[in-house]
């Protein structure tokens, strides 16, 4: 989905409802929605809520969130900040439907009675304003909003958080700073500024019904700034399942791809394990590991539903020249290779890669890790890569590659990612908060919004690597690899960090909640 102003966004629910979708509807799909990420992703433990409602369509998205919860026999306290004759439309209609299945429901009708008020409990909803702030907060809003932020809970804001412009990112006054952010049709401009992600914490965009030809019709007639046009962000599950390749009672594992893995060194074949182990976990049909010979028996009985290629190392436990040699004798059988991660930077290797890089660079490829610090050395051998050939970079590897420094501004990684692609034919991956994925055949540059600060550990890269290299395998083009391994990488992280805490998430977690991630986007 497209980065788009409040404006175009108003326009956007107008022209779906008049073309036949009730406005009932789009408010019943954003609260569900909104539900889901919440129980599935977000705070799949909790049980204790409470809800803070205004009096508009955020209200009502709240509403229809408190039902759900409610139904599902969680603790929901609703606090409103209006009157009860105050609520109109569907918000008015979706209050009647919460009143019948007997909410606890409170009114705090002037700032003393808030500032008073106290609660304990699991997760805060913020139901309050969502877009449509107009000039600094006060008043019992302001009050509401300040002691969300004193209570001592995590909170998800509907939409955008209460008080946060959402085209501009700034505090109207006081603004809800929240941990997640569920935002509804598209993604909100805020989210791209150093005060809006502050608020807005991990953002899900949520599929409320919107029709794409509508969506089109705005993504490049915006007030965006230059370097959003086009910018594809939030990426939906409903992309996923679009692209993704369901399987079917009759299929066989020769359907799904076979993945060829050039990974691992004495020292670092856990780099190796952990891709091949992404991999078979992604919906690949067949994965084999291509290791230094002196180092197979360490790996097999790690992996025991992959194949392994064991190649001549002459006992070093690295990749040396001649093994390329091997390696592409066997390419025909494989519909996709990954290339990097823990084969080390030895002169030795860096001829193999030398070697092989011609040899795979029109297959369907995932280059990442040390394989990308041997062509920073060696750019030439990125002339070679084709179309089908994703770079995964974070901004270390990405300034050898370019020699361009990324700073942490969204727009300045974006400049500096299209500006380096312009010239070479493969789709680009450059790691950090907010993943920014795009290739010179596109138009799009995509962000990616899933993942989160936990998942800055050892070998979270590698098991990337072996999702976007089993998507290649699978059929994807290289920019629906990217795309769409960045996001599962990234939800999986989410629910990892939501069942163990971000201190506790380990590569290896990521990979066991991948199974989760798949179920939450299908």
């Amino acid at each position: 989905m497209h980065f788009l102003p409040a404006e175009i966004i108003r326009k956007l629910d107008s022209e779906t409802i008049s073309s036949g979708v009730s406005g009932s509807i789009l408010m019943e799909n954003a609260g569900y929605g909104a539900y889901k990420f919440l129980k599935n992703v977000a705070a799949p433990n909790a049980k204790r809520f409470l809800i803070f409602a205004g009096k508009g369509n955020n209200a009502g998205d709240a509403f229809v969130i408190a039902r759900y919860l409610i139904e599902d026999g969680s603790q929901v306290k609703i606090v409103l900040l209006a009157d009860y004759n105050a609520f109109q439309g569907d918000a008015l209609l979706n209050f009647q439907r919460l009143s019948k299945i007997s909410p606890q429901i409170s009114s705090l009708q002037n700032e003393n009675e808030i500032n008073s008020f106290n609660w304990h409990g699991d997760v805060i909803i913020d139901g309050i304003l969502g877009t449509g702030i107009h000039g600094e907060v006060k008043g019992l809003f302001r009050a509401a909003i300040q002691k969300i932020n004193d209570l001592n809970a995590p909170v998800l804001s509907l939409d955008i958080p209460s008080g946060l412009n959402c085209d501009t990112g700034e505090v109207c006054g006081v603004a809800v700073k929240a941990k997640w952010t569920t935002t509804f049709a598209n993604s909100k401009f805020a989210v791209l500024t150093d005060m809006g992600a502050r608020h807005c914490g991990r953002v899900e965009v949520i599929d409320i019904g919107v029709p794409e030809e509508i969506t089109e019709k705005y993504k490049n007639n915006s007030s965006a700034p230059p370097f959003l046009k086009g910018v594809q962000g939030g990426f939906q599950s409903t992309f996923f399942v679009d692209c993704n390749q369901q399987k079917k009672m009759t299929d066989h594992k020769n359907k799904f791809g076979h993945l060829l893995i050039i990974a691992g060194s004495a020292g670092l074949t856990g780099a190796a394990i952990l891709s091949a182990k992404a991999a078979i976990s992604s919906g690949t049909g067949l994965v084999t590991l291509a290791i230094p010979k002196s180092l197979n028996s360490l790996v097999v009985p790690t992996i025991m539903s992959c194949m392994t290629l064991p190649v001549k190392d002459d006992g070093k436990g690295i990749f040396i020249a001649c093994a390329a040699e091997e390696i592409i004798k066997s390419l025909h059988k494989f519909d996709a290779v990954a290339i990097g991660p823990g084969i080390g930077t030895d002169e030795e290797t860096a001829e193999f890669i030398s070697k092989i890089i011609p040899a795979i660079s029109e297959k369907k490829l995932v280059v990442d890790a040390d394989a990308l610090n041997i062509l920073a050395k060696r750019k030439e051998l990125m002339q070679n890569l084709g179309k089908n050939v994703v770079l995964t970079p974070h901004p270390g590897e990405f300034e050898r590659l370019s020699g361009v420094k990324p700073d942490k501004t969204d727009s300045s990684r974006m400049s500096i990612a299209k500006d380096f692609i312009k010239d070479k034919k493969f789709t680009l991956l450059l790691k950090g908060f907010h993943t920014v994925i795009t290739s010179n055949k596109s138009d799009n540059l995509w962000i990616n919004l899933t993942g989160n600060p936990g998942m800055a550990t050892a070998g979270s890269g590698d098991v990337l690597t072996g999702i976007i290299g089993a998507f290649l395998a699978r059929g994807f083009s290289a920019e629906k690899a990217a795309v769409s391994g960045a996001f599962i990488h990234g939800l999986a992280g989410d629910i990892a960090a939501a069942n163990l805490g971000e201190n506790s998430v380990i590569a290896e977690e990521i990979i066991n909640h991948l199974g989760k991630a798949f179920l939450y986007v299908e």
